[in-house]
């Protein structure tokens, strides 16, 4: 067998999931692709892994090259898993390693598209894909992972903020829309919790929802890179 004949090295790359909380919707960060395949369409930010790079570095080199997100404005970040389809990438065989990254609210990047979390969008290579797994990792780690929680709700946050999180993220993961009728009293039963003295503000004719934080207060929730 010549070295011609051996099936050729697949590429590595990292694909980031931007998730920002944006006019009171979970939002896709996307960039527009410069270049083909898929030239001006809407996609992940992505890039191939350098040499000796680790994949947190790249997740976030991703961010600040395709979406102007600097590293200061993601508060978390991790890895949610691979993807090896040989079919994936059109120029070759492209394994894709794919992070979740959570954006501070108050970052505004322009030039970018900001597609609903809870639509289901035909994006370039598996995007669409990789997109439905970040929000299943999320999910299936909130409330486990407190970094990530905090990150995704902040130090405040509403029993309507945590319904509008759920059904987002199950919608996106094609889950079955969660049951949030006893959410008031899920999250009364938890110990890291203290209900607000202050309601949070109402929504339309409704009465105000209950208001949480907290029950030890942290620093801003700083970023876990994945390795």
């Amino acid at each position: 067998m010549t070295k011609s004949d051996l099936p050729q090295q697949p590429l590595v790359s990292i694909d980031t999931v931007p998730l920002i909380l944006r006019e009171g919707q979970w939002r896709v960060v996307l960039g527009i692709r410069e270049f083909e395949p898929y030239a001006g369409q809407a996609a992940l930010p992505g890039v191939l892994l350098r040499p000796m790079e680790r994949l947190g570095e790249a997740a976030l080199r991703a961010l600040e090259t395709k979406v102007n997100i600097p590293e200061e404005h993601v508060l978390f970040l991790m890895n949610t898993g691979a993807f090896d389809n040989p079919d994936r990438d059109p120029r070759g065989p492209t394994l894709s390693i794919a992070h979740l990254a959570v954006i501070d609210p108050e970052d505004k990047p322009e030039g970018v598209v900001y597609q609903r979390l809870a639509v289901t969008a035909d994006l370039p290579f598996d995007h669409t894909a990789i997109i439905m797994a970040a929000a299943k990792a999320a999910l299936d780690a909130l409330w486990v992972n407190e970094m990530l929680t905090r990150a995704l709700l902040g130090e405040k946050f509403s029993t309507a903020d945590v319904a509008r999180l759920m059904r987002d993220f199950s919608a996106a993961a094609s889950e079955n829309e969660p049951d949030t009728s006893n959410l008031g009293r899920e999250l009364a039963r938890n110990p890291r919790l203290v209900k607000a003295a202050t309601p949070a503000a109402p929504v339309g004719k409704g009465r105000p929802a209950a208001a949480w934080a907290w029950a030890e207060s942290l620093p801003r929730p700083t970023r876990k890179a994945a390795p």
